[in-house]
C-alpha cells in the first residue's frame, strides 16, 4: 500500500463534508428564495389591488370631473381649450369636439376680452390661483357673468403648461346682489321718510354703534363718547327716570330671549331743556347657544308729535264726552219737565174735564154723544200716562231702579211677546250721581235691540255686583248673536248709535261696557257702574 492510497479516505471524507456543507447552503438558499417568492407574490397582489383601487378612484374622479356642477377646463398658455367637462360644454352651449382646440376668448364678451388676456398673462406669471370676473357669451347670444379661477397644472400636456380653470356662474349671485342693493335703497328711503336713526350693539358688552341720524335724535354733545359701552351708559342715564324702569324690564326680557322683538317708548332729555318722546324698536341679529341676544340691531324714532296728537285727541275725546254727558243731563231734565207737565197739568185737566162732563145731565139723544166723549177723554188720559211713563216713569222715583226694570220687562214682554226675566235684589246700593234713570234708558235701548235684531226666544236682565265697588247690569239673550267689531263699524256708517250711545252714557258715569257675542251664540252686554261708596 502506497502513501497515495492512504490519503484517499481523507479526501473522500473532506469531499463528503464539503458536499454536506454545500447541500445545507443550497437548502438555506432555496428556503430563502421560497420566502422571497412568497413576499414578492404578496407584494404583487397588493400592487394589483392598489392598481385596481387607483383605476377605480381615477374613474370616480373622472366621473366627478365630468359631471361636476361647476364648469372645468384645461387651457394652454394661449388660452386654448384642451379639456372641458360636460358642465362646461353645457354652459358654453358648444359640443365638446368643436370646443377642444378653440380659444376661450372667442366666447368672452367683446368688452371683457382684454380682461381675459390679462388673466392668461397673470396665469403664466403666478404660481398660485388667479381669479377674474368677466362676462361670456353663450347660446342664443345670452351673456352670463362668470368667475374664472385658474391654477398652473403640475403635469404638463402635449402643448406645454396647462392651467386648470374653474368657471363659476355668477348669475344667481348677481341677481341676489341686485335684489340686496334694491332692498338697501328701499330701506334707505324708508328710514329717510320715517326719520329713524339706526344703531347696533353687542351684548353683554353693550358696545353701541349709532348712525348720524341717531345722534340728531338724542342730541350730540362734545363730551359724550361716540360709541361703545360708555355711550350706552350715557344714553341710559338720559332717559327720564319714570320711564327707565319699564324700558329696563322690556330690554331684559328681550335679551333673555323671552320676546322675539323689543319695543319701548320713553322721554329723553336732549340737554336743551326740552324732553322728546322716542320710540325704540330692536331685533336680534345673533343669539348664543343659550338663546340670549348676542348682536342686536334697531331703530330710534322721534314720536313727540305723535304723542302730542294723541294727547290732544284724548283731551278732545274727554271734552266731547263731557259735552255728551251734559247733553244727556239736559235731555233728562227736559224729559223730567215734560213728564211733569203732562202728568201734573194735562193729565189733571183731562181728569177734570171727564168729571165735569160726567156731571152733566144730557138731554134725550145726547147721552150717546157724551159717552163717546168720555171714552175719548179716557183714551187721551191713558195715552198721557203712557207717554209720561216712557219719558220718566214715576216708579223709578218712587220705588227705585229694580222696580223700574221689572215694570220695563213686563211692558216690553206684553208689547213684543218676548219673555224677559229680571234677576235682582229688591234694594241696590247707592250709585255715583244717582243715574237710575240713565241706566233705565240704557237697558230699554238694549232690550229694543234684542227685539229688533236678535231673533231671540227669551231675554234676561240681571242686576248685581261682581266686585265690591262696581254694580253690574247684564242684558243677555239667546238670539243669533253678532260680531261686535263689524256691528260697530256698520252702525257708525249707518248713523245708528244704539250701542254707541249706551257705551258713551255709561262711560260718562265713570263706568264701562263689555260686549260678549259671536254669530250663532247669543249676546251679553254688561254695564259696569261705580258705587257711591267707591
Amino acid at each position: 500500500m502506497t502513501a497515495r492510497d492512504d490519503d484517499r479516505p481523507a479526501d473522500v471524507a473532506r469531499l463528503l463534508a464539503e458536499v454536506a456543507r454545500l447541500t445545507g447552503l443550497l437548502g438555506e438558499a432555496e428556503a430563502h428564495h421560497h420566502r422571497l417568492r412568497d413576499v414578492l407574490i404578496v407584494r404583487n397582489e397588493t400592487l394589483e389591488g392598489h392598481v385596481h383601487a387607483l383605476e377605480s378612484l381615477l374613474e370616480w374622479y373622472g366621473d366627478l370631473y365630468e359631471h361636476a356642477p361647476i364648469a372645468y377646463l384645461a387651457l394652454d398658455g394661449n388660452g386654448v381649450v384642451r379639456e372641458v367637462n360636460l358642465t362646461g360644454t353645457t354652459l358654453l352651449g358648444v359640443e365638446r369636439l368643436r370646443l377642444i382646440g378653440r380659444p376661450l376668448r372667442l366666447h368672452v364678451a367683446l368688452r371683457d376680452r382684454r380682461k381675459f388676456l390679462d388673466h392668461m398673462l397673470r396665469c403664466r406669471r403666478a404660481q398660485g390661483p388667479v381669479v377674474t370676473e368677466l362676462d361670456i357669451e353663450v347660446a342664443h347670444h345670452r351673456v352670463v357673468p362668470v368667475e374664472l379661477i385658474s391654477r398652473r397644472s403640475a403635469v404638463a400636456g402635449e402643448a406645454g403648461t396647462y392651467f386648470r380653470t374653474a368657471v363659476f356662474d355668477l348669475s344667481e349671485r348677481r341677481q341676489a346682489e341686485s335684489a340686496l342693493e334694491l332692498e338697501h335703497e328701499r330701506l334707505g328711503l324708508a328710514l329717510a321718510a320715517s326719520g329713524a336713526g339706526l344703531y347696533d350693539y353687542s351684548w353683554p358688552a353693550a358696545d353701541l354703534h349709532p348712525s348720524e341720524r341717531w345722534w340728531q335724535l338724542v342730541g350730540r354733545r362734545p363730551d359724550v363718547p361716540t360709541q361703545g359701552p360708555e355711550l350706552w351708559r350715557w344714553f341710559h342715564d338720559q332717559i327720564a327716570a319714570p320711564d327707565r324702569a319699564a324700558r329696563d324690564v322690556a330690554h331684559a326680557r328681550f335679551i333673555a330671549g323671552e320676546s322675539t322683538a323689543y319695543a319701548a317708548e320713553f322721554r329723553l332729555d336732549r340737554g336743551d331743556g326740552k324732553a322728546v318722546w322716542l320710540r325704540e324698536l330692536s331685533q336680534t341679529a345673533e343669539r348664543d347657544p343659550h338663546g340670549q341676544a348676542r348682536q342686536v340691531v334697531g331703530v330710534l324714532m322721534d314720536v313727540t308729535a305723535e304723542k302730542r296728537r294723541i294727547e290732544a285727541a284724548a283731551r278732545q275725546t274727554a271734552l266731547l264726552r263731557d259735552l255728551s254727558a251734559a247733553l244727556f243731563r239736559v235731555e233728562e231734565n227736559e224729559r223730567r219737565e215734560l213728564a211733569t207737565l203732562l202728568h201734573d197739568v194735562l193729565g189733571q185737566q183731562l181728569v177734570a174735564a171727564r168729571l165735569r162732563l160726567g156731571a152733566l145731565q144730557p138731554a134725550n139723544g145726547d147721552a150717546e154723544l157724551v159717552r163717546e166723549v168720555v171714552e175719548l177723554l179716557d183714551d187721551a188720559h191713558h195715552a198721557v200716562r203712557s207717554v209720561t211713563f216712557q219719558l220718566r216713569p214715576p216708579i223709578l222715583q218712587d220705588l227705585g231702579l229694580v222696580a223700574g226694570l221689572r215694570w220695563l220687562a213686563r211692558e216690553t214682554s206684553a208689547q213684543f211677546k218676548l219673555p224677559i226675566a229680571v234677576l235682582a235684589e229688591d234694594t241696590l246700593p247707592r250709585l255715583v250721581g244717582d243715574p237710575e234713570y240713565l241706566l233705565f234708558r240704557c237697558v230699554r235701548e238694549l232690550l229694543l235691540n234684542v227685539v229688533k235684531h236678535a231673533g231671540a226666544t227669551a231675554a234676561r236682565v240681571e242686576v248685581g255686583g261682581d266686585e265690591d265697588d262696581i254694580l253690574v247690569i247684564r242684558v243677555s239673550d239667546d238670539g243669533k248673536g253678532f260680531d261686535p267689531q263689524l256691528v260697530a263699524a256698520d252702525r257708525l256708517a249707518s248713523r245708528s248709535f244704539g250701542l254707541l250711545s249706551v257705551r258713551e252714557r255709561v262711560i260718562g258715569l265713570g263706568g264701562h261696557v263689555r260686549i260678549d257675542s259671536a254669530p250663532g251664540r247669543g249676546a251679553r252686554v254688561e254695564l259696569h257702574v261705580p258705587l257711591a261708596d267707591s
